[in-house]
């Protein structure tokens, strides 16, 4: 097969690399994007990643539950085996994030060398070596996800590479043998169970080995494929029928609830929620900032769109048919052997075009939209852009240097320019101390698994709990698992647990007064950890009266009666958790105007709460500081003084969660502020890094406080660090330094 043109301008131009090249490249460019993170991207889902972590520690220090028990829901077990393979990696380098990372690497590895392999055997070195760089030089997102070890979507991308270097395998065998449909079958079950989003691979592989052997079903080596998927389903079903098939259910609904036609006619009626135009409108960046985000997707949309749609328009120009399996080295083509049963020939650019219809048709019909789901099609998008960029460059042989050196310089340029802001040089090599574990997570996730009416779900939906769900919380809080797993841990993971333990406690406390149900949850607080369990409660209760403020607080007035103390946590619970929930339908002037009648005590915390609120609704409309700071001069000068530093401090805690977000931003441009307003701002700042340390783990405080102090005068500092402290002494009391098991409820 002739490459058209190419004669008159000789050889494709080389590009001198192997796999181990890409390999070398690929591994080092992931250990320095891990090493050198800035700790605000440190995962895109911090808390999942850091369970896996946990299960890790685990399997190293010595499993209470049997393995499957740990698993992170019951559709996939992912989550076990990447936990697996962290362990041994926290054996050889201690529990550290670093550590925990290296498991999603040796994945993402395999997943190149599977996909390099199969490319470079069926449609030639050039393209190979395309798709090595694409891989390498991955969009910002992908880069995150393919070290992120979550055990789903991301790491599920091994088992679609290694299903197409087996499935071309065994089409182009000479003589059939079983060993090759048996491994695919067997590749195919494991992979549905590890996630089930493989099985869009799975039915775009089906569709394709029919439609090229149409016969299939009653060839010998289909049986062989049937039996080894069995085979390696078979955990999945057993897992399943002893937990009565929860693993068909998906955030409260079947799997097959979440697909249907209102998303397709959704579409149709709004362009901008089709499938592909959403996957590339994210396929680099789901960065709140909306100019960055757009820039940064259009970038890279036309990185991959250009070469596949000029490909396209070229070849319908010429006519000609493209040059599928051509080797680069000029010996002639590697095909796969023609079927008996159907005239065209099996290539891998129609199994990616494939794929890509199944994959674009299965999201367009669903509600599975998070750019987190989008992650196994970039491999077959890079498949598809570097094979139409060799194809551009045979159908336009006199600028083939030059289609490939605007093509990589622009891949290069791009990659660098789009993940520097992700990367900190202040403190180099952080998570190669910082702990990659977390115990807190460990009471939700065993309820999540455990509860299959779905209470978790309802928990997080605002929904109040019921009897019969307290009493499932009550029972899971007395299994044994609990009780044997807190001696063992290091004093720090035991304080991780237990705080989990309370917040458990308080999203099930009956907010009716009934005191004989909250006396039982009081029993089983963890000794020492009452007081994080008040204040969840009034986390609680603000949940479940979204912007009803004054519906919240009289919620929890039984309180009173139990705990001044109980009741005043309660009560900052409530305010530190309403600007999270509340619509911002007033200015900060008329909240300022219309105060809540509130105890004095209690005063500062609202306030505080009062300047979150005007933060966000001034910050968010432009994203300006030195537009916040022309306001706040305008507006704090009006508010009694004995308020105005609660009210900066309030500001302070929000400009600290959208300035982490904002790499761009540095956090000593609040130093621009009135030096007036530092001390307050500051303080709040350091109170944010404490209820963030609060609800992750003190090596995740630690992370942030390297990344949100960046910069700041030493005078700065001390105020956060006044602001911190004064939010961890809302939680300080006596507790002893070896935590015992929670107490039994009668």
């Amino acid at each position: 097969m002739g490459t058209g043109g190419a004669r008159f301008a000789g050889p494709p131009p080389a590009l001198n690399v192997s796999l181990a090249g890409i390999l070398l490249l690929f591994v080092a460019s992931r250990l320095l994007y891990v090493v050198l993170i800035h700790p605000s991207y440190l995962s895109p889902q911090l808390g999942d990643e850091l369970y896996v972590g946990t299960i890790a520690q685990e399997l190293v220090t010595g499993s209470t539950l049997p393995f499957v028990e740990y698993r992170a829901n019951n559709f996939a077990l992912g989550t076990v085996v990447i936990g697996a393979l962290a362990a041994g990696f926290f054996l050889l380098f201690g529990p550290t994030v670093f550590a925990l990372k290296l498991a999603p690497l040796l994945v993402s590895t395999l997943t190149l060398v599977f996909w390099y392999r199969t490319i470079q055997r069926y449609a030639g070195e050039r393209v190979a070596g395309y798709f090595g760089l694409l891989f390498c030089f991955s969009p910002p997102l992908l880069t995150a996800y393919s070290v992120a070890a979550l055990g789903d979507h991301s790491q599920s991308i091994v088992f679609s590479a290694l299903t197409v270097f087996l499935l071309f395998r065994m089409l182009s065998e000479e003589k059939p043998s079983r060993a090759y449909p048996v491994l695919l079958g067997l590749t195919a079950g494991v992979g549905l169970w590890f996630a089930y989003i493989y099985g869009l691979t799975l039915l775009a592989l089906l569709g394709f080995w029919l439609w090229h052997d149409t016969g299939m079903l009653r060839q010998p080596r289909f049986a062989w494929f049937a039996i080894g998927f069995v085979m390696g389903f078979s955990p999945w079903i057993v897992m399943n029928l002893q937990t009565h098939f929860a693993g068909l259910v998906i955030d409260d609904k079947s799997v097959w609830e979440h697909f249907g036609l209102a998303h397709l006619w959704d579409g149709l009626a709004r362009p901008r929620t089709l499938a592909p135009y959403e996957f590339f409108a994210t396929i680099a960046s789901d960065d709140p900032w909306d100019l960055y985000r757009r820039v940064v997707n259009l970038l890279f949309s036309l990185l991959f769109l250009g070469p596949i749609l000029t490909a396209g328009v070229l070849h319908l120009k010429t006519g000609r048919s493209a040059p599928v399996g051509v080797n680069d080295r000029g010996r002639g083509p590697r095909e796969t052997r023609p079927s008996r049963t159907h005239p065209t020939q099996p290539t891998l650019v129609g199994f990616g075009i494939l794929y890509a219809v199944v994959f674009t048709l299965a999201v367009q019909f669903s509600d599975f939209r998070a750019p987190r789901y989008y992650v196994p099609a970039y491999p077959f998008l890079f498949f598809l852009t570097a094979y139409s960029l060799a194809r551009c460059q045979d159908l336009v042989p006199r600028v083939q240097r030059q289609i490939q050196t605007i093509f990589l310089a622009s891949v290069v340029v791009l990659w660098l320019g789009t993940h520097a802001s992700l990367l900190s040089l202040e403190r180099p090599g952080i998570t190669l101390s910082a702990k990659g574990y977390a115990y807190a997570w460990m009471p939700w996730v065993y309820l999540d698994t455990h509860a299959p009416s779905g209470l978790e779900d309802r928990l997080f939906a605002f929904t109040p709990v019921g009897s019969s769900d307290r009493e499932l919380i009550l029972d899971v809080m007395q299994r044994p698992f609990l009780s044997d797993i807190l001696p063992k841990l290091a004093a720090d993971d035991q304080r991780q647990l237990s705080r989990g333990i309370a917040w458990m406690l308080a999203e099930a406390a009956p907010l009716n007064g009934q005191a004989e149900d909250f006396a039982r949850l009081e029993r089983l607080i963890p000794p020492g950890f009452d007081r994080y369990f008040y204040y969840q409660v009034g986390a609680v209760s603000m949940r479940r009266h979204p912007n009803e403020l004054t519906k919240a607080v009289a919620a929890v007035e039984f309180l009173r009666h139990r705990s001044a103390t109980a009741h005043h946590l309660a009560l900052i619970g409530i305010y530190r958790t309403w600007p999270w929930l509340a619509a911002l339908n007033s200015s900060p002037e008329a909240l300022a105007k219309t105060p809540a009648a509130v105890a004095p005590a209690s005063a500062p915390h609202y306030w505080r709460a009062i300047g979150d609120l005007a933060g966000r609704y001034w910050y968010d409309a432009d994203q300006s500081l030195s537009l916040l700071n022309a306001r706040l001069q305008a507006f704090v000068p009006r508010l009694d003084p004995a308020v105005q530093r609660s009210f900066l401090q309030g500001v302070g805690e929000f400009l600290s969660v959208r300035i982490r977000s904002t790499p761009w931003v540095a956090p000593a441009e609040l130093e621009h502020f009135p030096p007036a307003y530092h001390q307050a701002l500051f303080e709040g700042w350091g109170m944010a890094l404490g209820e963030d340390e609060f609800f992750y783990s003190p090596d995740y405080g630690s992370l942030l406080w390297t990344a949100w102090t960046k910069g700041l005068s030493a005078r700065s500092l001390v105020s956060v660090q006044q602001g911190k402290a004064h939010f961890e002494a809302l939680f300080e009391e006596p507790a002893s330094r070896v935590l015992k098991p929670p107490r039994q409820a009668p």
